[in-house]
Parts: C-alpha cells; sequence; structure tokens
C-alpha cells in the first residue's frame, strides 16, 4: 500500500488509512503521518527536494500507533533566497516493526479445544513456506471447519467474498481470510476461508480461543486447509514472519512437525 505525494500541491494523496499530511509556514513545511486505522502501521517515508534541507522527527521507516497523528519530518530551504522545491513518496503496511523479541507468548492452537489437525505444511515447507511465509504453518481440515483466534487481538482485515481457489499462482489473491493485530504489534493471518465464511467484523476484539471464521479453499490451494502465520513489518513494502510457540495437548510446540497431528487444549 502507499501515495505519492509532491510539494506544492493543495492537498497530499491519501489512502483509506494512512495519509500525510502537510502544514505549511513562511519558511517550513511540516509533514504530518496520519494513521487512521485499528492497528499499528509501518511507513517509509522518502522526502526528495531542490534546494531543501530535511530534518527528521521521525526515521525513514517507523512505526505509526493506531489512531495517531505524528510529525515525521520538516523541510526548510537550504538557501532562502533561491526557490525550491521538494517531494514525498510513502509505503505502509498493517503491523509494526519487531524492534523485540516477546518472550514467554504462547499461542492456542487455531481450532476448536479437542480437536486434533495434521500439520500438511511446516516452517520452511519446501512447497510455499519461503520468504514472508517461512514460519507459516498449513493444517488439513475439511471445508466449514471452526477456526478459533490463536491470541486476544483486534480484527484488522477480511475478506470473505471468494469462491475461486485451485492449485495455480493465479489464485493467490483469490483467498478469503482474517487478520488480527495483538497487543505487541504482530498480526495473525488465516487463510484459504470458506465463502461468506468469516464470523466477526473489521474493529472487533476477539478473545484467544474465539471462533473468528470458517475453513475453506479458496486462493492458492492444493486442497482444503487453513494457513496460519503471524507477522510484523521490515519496512512500509515488507513484513516478515516468525516462529510462535503453541500450547497443545502433545505439550509445547516450538516447530511443529509435517505429518504429525496435534490436539488443541
Amino acid at each position: 500500500m502507499g501515495t505519492v505525494a509532491m510539494g506544492g500541491e493543495s492537498s497530499v494523496d491519501q489512502d483509506e488509512a494512512v495519509r500525510i499530511r502537510r502544514v505549511k509556514s513562511k519558511d517550513c513545511v511540516r509533514l504530518f503521518v496520519e494513521n487512521g486505522g485499528a492497528c499499528d502501521v509501518t511507513v517509509t517515508l522518502k522526502v526528495l527536494t531542490r534546494n531543501g534541507r530535511v530534518s527528521r522527527i521521525k526515521p525513514e521507516t517507523a512505526t505509526y500507533p493506531a489512531y495517531s497523528e505524528t510529525e515525521a519530518a520538516r523541510i526548510v530551504a537550504a538557501d532562502p533566497g533561491k526557490r525550491w522545491k521538494w517531494r514525498c513518496r510513502f509505503n505502509w503496511i498493517q503491523g509494526g516493526l519487531r524492534t523485540r523479541k516477546e518472550e514467554g507468548i504462547l499461542y492456542r492452537l487455531p481450532f476448536e479445544t479437542g480437536r486434533s489437525y495434521r500439520v500438511v505444511q511446516g516452517y520452511q515447507g519446501a512447497l510455499t513456506h519461503e520468504g514472508r511465509d517461512e514460519y507459516a504453518v498449513d493444517f488439513a481440515m475439511r471445508k466449514g471447519t471452526p477456526i478459533c483466534a490463536t491470541r486476544a487481538g483486534v480484527v484488522v482485515g477480511l475478506k470473505e467474498d471468494s469462491k475461486t481457489g485451485g492449485s495455480s499462482e493465479k489464485f493467490r489473491d483469490q483467498a478469503n481470510y482474517v487478520c488480527i493485530t495483538h497487543a505487541d504489534g504482530t498480526i495473525a493471518e488465516y487463510h484459504h476461508l470458506h465463502y461468506e465464511g468469516v464470523l466477526v467484523e473489521l474493529g472487533q476484539y476477539v478473545e484467544a480461543g474465539q471462533r473468528i471464521a470458517l475453513s475453506g479453499n479458496t486462493g492458492y490451494s492444493t486442497g482444503p486447509h487453513l494457513h496460519f502465520g503471524v507477522y510484523s513489518a521490515v519496512d512500509g513494502r515488507r513484513s516478515e514472519s516468525h516462529p510462535v510457540t503453541f500450547i497443545t495437548r502433545q505439550g509445547t510446540v516450538r516447530n511443529p512437525v509435517e505429518g504429525k497431528t496435534y490436539t488443541a487444549r
């Protein structure tokens, strides 16, 4: 997600949740990042000038809290006697920068207590778990299986209007999903959900273990399953996944084993 703003315009381009607002005075332009969304976002804001000097209030890539307005930079003329111009470009994604590893956080399995499902692709799985999805987990399950939140948080993204799926990458953007942000700024993603199978609303707070959706087979998928991963931002364009520790009836699981079945506690 992102937008481009040019200095000298009467307004600055905006996206649905994040925009850059300028405040102009006689000898200075102040740039503010406005985050109107329900979760932290990470913004990469680049400022280019001609005969200008940029003072950074926030780093070029920084995390901005939900529902916030934060001054990010100030621009002044390097030589006030000459004409000067500026422009800025920014990109943003949901989620915060992971500045430190949270210790001791345990995740529930993403299905109902007492239910057991097999891991069909674990961390660094050879089929698709590389790059951004290096630490995602896929659980095989029939369509319509209740999906539960692994951790408490706020719903910040969802899609449930797709009926399409298949084993070709052309279906990648057809997956239904729910995204839930946590207190540490990470975001859990639940993918391949059933058509009209989302049971929560944007902005809703959910408890760990609460039903949030029904599983399906939408998007880039070779068969009915749930894709689960926890992500944080790298910069305003990219995110990365993180290994998590699950609590199960088989004990604490730090690296889900492909082919093994786990039971929710």
